[in-house]
């Protein structure tokens, strides 16, 4: 899946839109999370990343958009998993952002977009049964699907994933 989110097809979701929240679900080692669907502004997969040197391990580099050049997030070094395998061919999700430095996340797969009720939407300490696979810093909220019963998704902070870039590059 590439290029601009638009291209991703209609969710159709029941009821008053305002009761709904869609999010970019991706995995990264073997969990799944997400992103609201309004922080992404594109889905590029397997992108070309150059290495930069001297930033810490979370940065993965830049990536060339033409006339912008976003600062890459490493997903794994982020949540402190092994590196991705070399043959893998991770996705770079571009983060909409309002600032003037742009920057992408990469992970392993995007798997899809969905749309799930705002009652299903809590803060990461509400949820008794998600057992956080890394820190709470990285996650803004937990997505309770009742179709993933046990398994609830993890929502990224994006301004955390940010913050964290800046202090590295």
């Amino acid at each position: 899946m590439s290029g601009d989110l638009s291209n991703a097809g209609t969710i159709q979701a029941p009821g008053d839109r305002r009761e709904w929240v869609e999010f970019v679900n991706f995995n990264l080692g073997n969990e799944s999370y997400a992103l609201e669907l309004g922080r992404v502004e594109q889905i590029l997969a397997d992108p070309d990343v150059t290495e930069v040197p001297q930033t810490g391990r979370t940065i993965a580099g830049v990536t060339n958009l033409g006339s912008e050049i976003p600062v890459v997030v490493e997903g794994r070094a982020l949540l402190e998993l092994p590196e991705r395998p070399v043959a893998a061919e991770p996705t770079l999700l571009l983060l909409d952002r309002d600032d003037a430095r742009p920057t992408g996340l990469l992970v392993d797969e995007v798997v899809g977009i969905e749309a799930h009720n705002v009652e299903t939407v809590a803060p990461p300490g509400a949820v008794e049964d998600w057992s956080l696979p890394v820190g709470p810093r990285w996650f803004r909220a937990v997505v309770e699907d009742p179709d993933r019963a046990g398994q609830p998704i993890g929502v990224f902070d994006l301004d955390a994933i940010v913050r964290e870039a800046r202090g590295q590059s």
